[in-house]
């Protein structure tokens, strides 16, 4: 029957070799087609299993397409080298790993991770974990005295992961360590603080 998995026998693939051909092929059809355009049904052909194979893993298309991110996506460990500047730089490169490529957030895929439900599905085990990182990176510099007490930890990891997104996911334009690195130097030679009350501001 179309929709019985494939038995692992005869060399058919076992139920974890399947499940992964599933991400992968979805991946590939994602980048191609969007996620508007992109069909369980034309998955599962590419995969060679039949829709309920995938609905058992799988509830819907946004369950789907999160699960495809995360499965392909690198948090990747949070960089403890003594130097901000160089924590930045490697959590920027990473971010950029991320979006090379057919990495999960470039081009379609990029707006795939943007849809509501999608989004939703992935922001605690991913875009938060990586956002974490970089609190985690901001706060030790502040503890080595090299960042103010009063930094605005979001502008500077807005600005530099802003600028992977546009140049990768937008202009399709790879940002070169050099270019990270004076961002990260004019950041951190006159770092954004923290906006005061209404009052301190007048």
């Amino acid at each position: 029957m179309e929709d019985r998995e494939p038995a692992a026998t005869s060399g058919r693939p076992t139920d974890e070799e399947l499940s992964r051909r599933i991400l992968d092929v979805g991946l590939d059809l994602l980048h191609e087609h969007g996620y508007a355009a992109l069909r369980v049904e034309h998955v599962a052909k590419a995969a060679g299993c039949g829709k309920a194979a995938i609905y058992r893993r799988h509830a819907d298309k946004a369950t789907l397409v999160a699960a495809i991110v995360l499965a392909h996506a690198e948090i990747g460990e949070c960089p403890d080298t003594g130097s901000v500047r160089e924590d930045l730089l490697e959590h920027a490169l990473q971010n950029q790993r991320n979006q090379e490529g057919k990495g999960v957030a470039a081009g379609r895929a990029m707006s795939a991770i943007l849809e509501p439900d999608v989004f939703a599905l992935i922001w605690d085990s991913l875009f938060r974990v990586r956002r974490l990182h970089g609190e985690r990176i901001l706060d030790r510099a502040i503890t080595r005295g090299e960042l103010p007490s009063d930094v605005d930890p979001d502008v500077i990891l807005d600005a530099v992961s802003g600028l992977t997104l546009l140049r990768h996911a937008i202009e399709g334009v790879r940002v070169e360590p050099r270019q990270y690195l004076a961002l990260i130097d004019a950041l951190l030679s006159s770092p954004p603080r923290l906006l005061g009350t209404p009052e301190e501001t007048d």
